[in-house]
């Protein structure tokens, strides 16, 4: 014949953190109660995951009626989309019928937002740096005596 047991004893009926399961790592009592960061490569993998779909969502978008968006180019040139290989943002501006400026404006501007770094389409800031210093001049006007 079974002897009562005393609840006490009962796993079930204890309220208090079982500190010892805290300890084991394949525990799902500590894992809600601490979680733990995600991994780098879950990280790189998700990061992987939504390029992917925003190339995906550029192509669906040039393919049903919106070709001709320089956001959608600026946005593709910024992402270093297929869409973009093998043309300049100079071809890409004649083709749209804006000029280069306004891509790139659009670009650096998506690049900002998002803090996605800007993809090899891109001038580095260094780059940038430079063109500003060796043609900053050109842009001055000049007067005649």
């Amino acid at each position: 014949m079974n002897e009562p047991r005393d609840p006490a004893e009962y796993d079930e009926a204890s309220y208090e953190v079982d500190f010892a399961s805290l300890c084991d790592a394949d525990s799902t009592l500590a894992l809600r109660l601490f979680p733990t960061e995600p991994s780098m490569s879950a990280y790189r993998e998700a990061s992987e995951r939504m390029m992917g779909t925003l190339n995906t969502f550029i192509t669906f978008l040039s393919e049903h009626g919106y070709g001709k968006s320089k956001t959608l180019w600026g946005i593709a040139y910024a992402l270093g989309h297929p869409l973009t290989a093998g043309m300049s943002m100079l071809e890409a501006a004649r083709y749209l019928g804006c000029t280069k400026q306004a891509i790139s404006k659009i670009a650096c501007d998506f690049l900002t937002e998002t803090g996605l770094p800007p993809s090899s389409a891109l001038k580095s800031e260094e780059a940038k740096s430079t063109y500003k210093i060796t043609n900053g001049n050109r842009r001055t006007t000049h007067t005649h005596a």
